[in-house]
């Protein structure tokens, strides 16, 4: 059972455990429609280098296989994993090989089953990111499925589980979670300039060295066809590390796009994602 303790976003970041992890993309394009998140052109530079558009079950297990077990997987990644049908099969086999997880999910393709074999694994957080009243969301997947779901969920046992909302919550869901249970946020980050100005400014481009606050460098996402780019802000694959379906985990650090990536942090000049990313922070001496 959910409890009704009020929690704010700066709570739910601190819930959130550090360390390395591997972000899954399990497919191109997403039918949430979030306003402040550039899907569309994640979708055109994917689809520009590769027609697989569902990362398949075997291709997954082969990537985890050279993932070391101390890198945690969270299925979140560039769009909702549950539209992909082996998503929750994909979580399974992540835990079973000794993997943390972590799922950030909007419960878009998910159901009642899904659910009753995920409250069987143990999880490092399970964030819910609850539709809105449709001004930024696309609330014609708010039906009664969903609903099923999220009644489902709240009652759950599962204690790591966190709701997140930005905006208003739909109509149909106020009721089914507990009003102390919502984190409550706006969206804040330009995903390093990539959404719309209009809905997110951008920020000023850090100059010089710099650091990431949350050391999102190694925190890395698998696109569907087994490509690594930098972080979860790298929509527009503008750093891609390598593929797991061919390189080593380790390998993806030790490559010339990585270096390239230390460089530029540590002041060369050159294109660097990092610049106009709210996790960046100038660094210091001290550093």
């Amino acid at each position: 059972m959910v409890e009704s303790n009020s929690t704010d976003l700066q709570e739910l970041r601190a819930a959130i455990p550090g360390g390395r992890v591997l972000e899954i993309t399990t497919t191109t394009g997403c039918v949430v429609g979030c306003s402040y998140c550039p899907q569309d052109k994640f979708a055109s530079r994917q689809k520009a280098v590769s027609r697989v558009k569902h990362l398949c079950l075997e291709d997954f297990k082969r990537c985890l296989a050279r993932v070391p077990t101390a890198v945690d997987i969270s299925f979140a990644g560039y769009s909702e994993p549950w539209l992909n049908p082996d998503c929750t099969e994909m979580v399974e086999h992540a835990h079973m090989s000794g993997h943390g997880i972590r799922i950030f999910t909007t419960l878009a393709g998910m159901d009642r089953s899904d659910l009753r074999r995920l409250q069987a694994l143990p999880f490092r957080v399970f964030v819910v990111h609850v539709f809105d009243d449709g001004t930024y969301m696309n609330s014609r997947l708010v039906r009664q499925k969903y609903l099923d779901v999220v009644r489902q969920l709240v009652d759950s046992d599962i204690p790591s589980i966190r709701f997140l909302v930005m905006g208003e919550v739909h109509p149909d869901i106020v009721g089914i979670i507990p009003a102390g249970a919502l984190c409550r946020s706006r969206p804040l980050s330009s995903r390093g300039g990539s959404v719309d100005a209009e809905i997110v400014e951008t920020r000023p481009p850090v100059v010089g060295a710099l650091t990431c606050a949350e050391q999102r460098q190694y925190r890395n996402v698998l696109l569907p066809n087994g490509d690594v780019t930098l972080c979860c802000m790298d929509f527009e694959r503008r750093h891609v590390l390598g593929n797991l379906l061919r390189d080593e985990y380790r390998e993806l650090f030790e490559g010339p796009v990585f270096r390239e990536i230390v460089d530029r942090m540590n002041g060369k000049d050159g294109f660097l994602l990092c610049r106009k990313c709210e996790f960046a922070e100038p660094k210091t001496s001290a550093c």
